[in-house]
Parts: C-alpha cells; structure tokens; sequence
C-alpha cells in the first residue's frame, strides 16, 4: 500500500512539471503538442531526479492534524 501511495505522489508531481512546461502555452495543434510532451518526457527520464520526501506520514499527521484524524484499529 506505502509502496503505490508514493508511485501515485510521484505521478501527479511528475504531472504538475508536465502542466507547467507544455501545458502551460498554447500549442497549434495536436502534433505539436505531442512533440513538446515527448520531448520533455526524454528530458525528465534522462535526468533521473529522486524525489525528496520532506516529511514522513507521521510527521504529516501531526501537522496537519485536522485532516487527519486518528482512527484506532
């Protein structure tokens, strides 16, 4: 579960970069859209950038305590 949490986080990061870098301007047409997109893509996965986690779960939670109400099992 830990494990697709984090593979979901990293694809709606990797989404927001995408948005705004091609998403943000007008494109022509759909082909030229592609290009753009594909072109970051191979720019991004050459890059290989780690995502740096700033906090835990827990640290999470204690912060934004509102949101996360404890829940005992």
């Amino acid at each position: 579960m830990f494990f697709d949490r984090n593979r979901l986080n990293i694809a709606e990061m990797e989404f927001a970069v995408l948005s705004n870098m091609c998403l943000s301007q007008r494109t022509p047409d759909e082909a030229t859209l592609r290009c753009h997109v594909e072109a970051n893509v191979r720019e991004r996965n050459t890059k290989t950038v780690a995502v740096k986690w700033q906090f835990t779960a827990l640290d999470a939670r204690r912060k934004l305590a509102r949101l996360y109400p404890f829940v005992s099992t």
